[in-house]
């Protein structure tokens, strides 16, 4: 959002901590995207207490320096200019079309799955980000808010974690039937609908991604303003084009 207002350094900044991130997985993991780590009954790789500590450390440093951002975006004049009533999604239209995710909660919407089906959230008192002016900076607000909830969370997530293994150990037959598997994207709600046969191999999937629901209503949020607020706009929902076309 900040470059397509010409402003520049923030997301220079932005990218330092991204990579700070990206580089803490690797270490963590042996990923920088945290591919191959999930698996069926549980993960590959356990956090040792070596592992939980460098954790905790890097949130608390990465926590710095987002308020350093968000303190460099909000104080800055011209760019608060350009997002405060920009792309403005009504909390009406917002429903009419179905929107999902981070837009959704910028316009007062307040869904999220983790609070639908997460039992788990509810244990460490997760709570929903959730603007109401539907505009860019609405939206900007739900992400600033979501990443200082998500370290909360991790470091909540961290004190409940017990020794013992880290894969399920029952055995997975596998049959015909099907599943539905669902998680809170970052855009919002993911699904994966699946059908297998008799030998467990995947017959149909069907996937749903939150820039389905959400690109129409897009349309309808930069209406009314000048032209060169619709990369804002754009940036501000941050859809997947491949995703709407699943």
């Amino acid at each position: 959002m900040a470059v397509d207002v010409g402003f520049t350094f923030p997301n220079m900044y932005a990218s330092i901590i991204k990579e700070n991130l990206l580089a803490l997985n690797e270490k963590l993991t042996g990923s920088r995207y945290l591919k191959n780590i999930n698996t069926p009954g549980g993960v590959n790789k356990d956090l040792d207490t070596d592992g939980m500590k460098m954790l905790s450390d890097s949130l608390e440093s990465v926590l710095k320096d987002f308020a350093e951002l968000k303190n460099i975006l909000f104080s800055s004049t011209s760019f608060m200019d350009r997002v405060d009533k920009t792309g403005i999604l009504r909390k009406d239209t917002a429903l009419d079309f179905g929107v999902v995710g981070l837009a959704a909660r910028a316009s007062g919407i307040g869904l999220d799955l983790r609070k639908v089906f997460g039992s788990i959230y509810n244990d460490v008192k997760f709570k929903i980000s959730r603007q109401r002016q539907g505009d860019a900076l609405a939206r900007l607000n739900v992400r600033c808010s979501e990443f200082e909830e998500s370290i909360r969370l991790i470091k909540e997530f961290l004190k409940t974690l017990k020794p013992g293994p880290v894969i399920a150990q029952e055995n997975i037959v596998p049959k015909a039937g099907f599943a539905l598997g669902f998680t809170e994207g970052w855009r919002g709600p993911v699904f994966y609908w699946i059908k297998t046969n008799k030998s467990g191999q995947i017959e149909r999937c069907k996937i749903v991604d939150p820039s389905f629901h959400n690109w129409q209503a897009l349309s309808y949020a930069v209406l009314g303003n000048i032209i060169p607020d619709f990369p804002l706009c754009n940036k501000s929902f941050n859809l997947s084009y491949s995703g709407n076309d699943l």
